[in-house]
Order: structure tokens, then C-alpha cells, then sequence
């Protein structure tokens, strides 16, 4: 696909997103490394990223709820046409159910942190070291200031928020490219840009909201941080920018999904699936350290975490999904790459434990 043809496809995705998308997940898939699968009959789009033959999506498809199994039987029609087998990240109870009953595997994946801003405040026990991080940050002032490109692009403030991103990913050693996304000034499609400064002015923060649900919910998508900032720089963007927000009418923000996150290996009929993905939450500290993400969205208590799953074709064998996943998420770093599939090889392989046959669902 040509470059025009591809920006056309992903223009006419965002706008089918900005119209129907209800799910926090709809606005990751609007860079160069998606490919669209648009509907005959229905008004509704379901991105995906190609891994060899594997077709991986996130998320719900972005359609009216009635739409969705349409739609979803059209995309499963095409891939079969296609050759692909279809994977489905971070789907919602609704999207597993729909899955499940047309013969995939389904599997907990995560969980996403949800604050529901109407009834969501600092106070109570739970909050007690936010509530006092964000009150020192404050009375040391430091400010919030929201970037609007889409109506004066600041080329000097870019080219300090490109310095910052720099340092980070210097200091990660790495650069995720599926499931993470990007600042995109250029083409903002409806993103929201928050940025710090302490009292001297210097860049603290930066922090992007994507929409969705009609921009009634924002989700965290980008977060940088000077790295010898202050203790709980990050925590006090997220809350002023969430306030703005609220005083505006926004209903929630999502602080995104922690994956793999709320996986339970302690029931009798866990597969070695699960175990893996277990493993992975509880030692990976390369790429993604899903273990303190997780603590880190807990510091805020969210008002609800929900359920995301992972559903797959039951064909593709354990090794193909997670190095399908490997591919996707390492394009970018080719030794992250190296890391991710020798990690979940070592686990896949080795280990007694992962060789037993996995068990199939009632």
C-alpha cells in the first residue's frame, strides 16, 4: 500500500472512531503500522497489524454495538480469504463472549484502570501518599499547561518535549511500537497534550489523552518524565490534567491497561497459557516491567478496573502467539526484540511446567 492510499485509509478510520468508538483502546491504532479493515454493509472499521499471517488487533472493532457481529463475521470472513489467523488483544467482556461463541480461545489479559470523574477525589486512606505528593508538587509550583497544536503549533516547545522523549527512550534502552502509542502532532486526531513545568520553567512532564466514547473519556497514551525530577511528577500530571477535564464535562479517564494484570494461576483448570502469561507479569522487567505498571496505576485507586482478554485462533500453537506478539511489539528495537522472544522461548520450552497438554475451555 502507498503512502497516500495508507494516510487516506487511516483519515477515514479516524473519522469512523471519532464517531462511533466507544472503546479507550480505538485511538492506538491510528499510525503506519495498522492496516484497516473497513465494512460493506455496516459503518465501522477494525484495525490490525500483520505479523507474518497473523492479523493482531486492539481492542473492540469501532462500530454501533448492534454492528458488531456483523462486522465481525465480515473480518473473520476475510482473513479466512486472506490466509490469516486473527489474534485479538485487550477485547472487552462483550468482544470475548461474541469470540468465544465462534470457537476461540479466551484468555485474561489485563485489566484497565478507569477513573470515573464525577464521584473520583484524593480523599480517603487509600489516596493518602498521592494526595500529599500532588499537594507538595503543587505548593512547590508546578503547573499544568495543555498543548494545542491543532490550533498554534509552538515548534520551540516541540523541539523540548522531542529532547525529553529522547532522554526517556535512552534511558529504557527501547522503543515499543504495537499497543503503545505515539504524539503524532502533526496529526493529532483529537488527542489532548499535557505538560508540566516546575517554578523555574523547565519540562517535567508530558503526557497525551486520546479520546473516545465522543470524547465523554480521555486514555493516557503517552507519558514522559524528566528522569531526575521530582517524586511523583508523573502522578501530579495525570491528576491536573484529569481535573481540567472533569471541570469540563469529560465523564472518566482511563489510565490505560495494565496487562496481565488480575491473571489467576491458583484455579484448578488454569492452561499453561495463563502460567506463562503469569511468569511474564511477575519477572519480565525488559521492554515492559507489567508488574510496576501495575502499582503504578494502583497508586490512584481507580474507580473501576475492568477485565481485558486476549482471544486467539485455536490453530495457532503457544509458541506463534507469543512470538507473534514479540514481532509486534519489538518492530521498532530489534534487540528488544532478541530479549522478547529468547524470554518467552526460555519459558515456553524449558521449564516442565509449560509442557503439559493445554486444556480446553467447557
Amino acid at each position: 500500500m502507498n503512502e497516500k492510499m495508507q494516510s487516506d485509509e487511516m483519515n477515514r478510520a479516524a473519522q469512523i472512531i471519532c464517531a462511533v468508538g466507544d472503546d479507550s483502546q480505538h485511538g492506538l491504532s491510528l499510525n503506519s503500522e495498522s492496516q484497516y479493515f473497513f465494512t460493506r454493509d455496516v459503518r465501522g472499521v477494525l484495525p490490525y497489524t500483520l505479523v507474518g499471517k497473523h492479523a493482531m488487533s486492539q481492542g473492540d472493532p469501532a462500530c454501533e454495538p448492534g454492528d458488531r457481529e456483523r462486522l465481525i463475521e465480515e473480518y473473520l470472513a476475510f482473513c479466512k480469504k486472506q490466509g490469516y489467523r486473527p489474534i485479538f488483544n485487550s477485547v472487552s467482556d462483550e468482544m470475548a463472549d461474541v469470540l468465544k461463541s465462534r470457537g476461540f480461545r479466551v484468555l485474561r489479559y489485563g485489566e484497565e484502570a478507569v477513573l470515573t470523574l464525577k464521584s473520583y477525589s484524593l480523599a480517603g486512606g487509600k489516596k493518602g501518599a498521592l494526595r500529599r505528593n500532588v499537594a507538595k508538587l503543587n505548593r512547590a509550583g508546578i503547573v499544568s499547561i495543555e498543548y494545542c497544536p491543532q490550533t498554534f503549533r509552538d515548534m520551540a516547545l516541540e523541539k523540548e518535549i522531542s529532547a525529553l522523549e529522547e532522554q526517556w527512550f535512552a534511558d529504557k534502552q527501547l522503543k515499543l511500537t504495537y499497543s503503545v502509542g505515539d504524539l503524532q502532532f502533526d496529526r493529532p486526531y483529537g488527542r489532548r497534550y499535557f505538560i508540566t513545568r516546575d517554578a523555574r520553567g523547565e519540562l517535567l512532564t508530558v503526557l497525551s489523552f486520546l479520546p473516545y466514547r465522543r470524547k465523554k473519556g480521555y486514555c493516557v497514551d503517552v507519558m514522559y518524565r524528566k528522569l531526575d525530577g521530582p517524586t511523583g511528577a508523573m502522578e501530579h500530571a495525570i491528576i491536573s490534567a484529569a481535573v481540567k477535564m472533569k471541570e469540563e464535562g469529560v465523564e472518566e479517564v482511563s489510565l490505560n491497561i495494565a496487562p496481565l494484570a488480575g491473571i489467576d494461576v491458583t484455579k484448578p483448570d488454569t492452561v499453561r497459557v495463563e502460567k506463562l502469561m503469569y511468569e511474564i507479569f511477575t519477572n519480565m522487567d525488559f521492554g515492559y516491567d507489567f508488574k510496576n505498571l501495575y502499582r503504578f496505576k494502583s497508586k490512584f485507586d481507580p474507580s473501576v478496573w475492568k477485565p481485558r482478554y486476549l482471544v486467539y485462533d485455536r490453530r495457532i500453537p503457544l509458541v506463534r502467539l507469543a512470538t507473534s506478539i514479540t514481532n509486534a511489539k519489538g518492530a521498532a528495537d530489534p534487540a528488544l526484540y532478541r530479549k522478547y522472544k529468547k524470554f518467552f522461548i526460555s519459558l515456553l520450552l524449558s521449564p516442565e511446567r509449560y509442557r503439559e497438554p493445554e486444556k480446553e475451555e467447557a
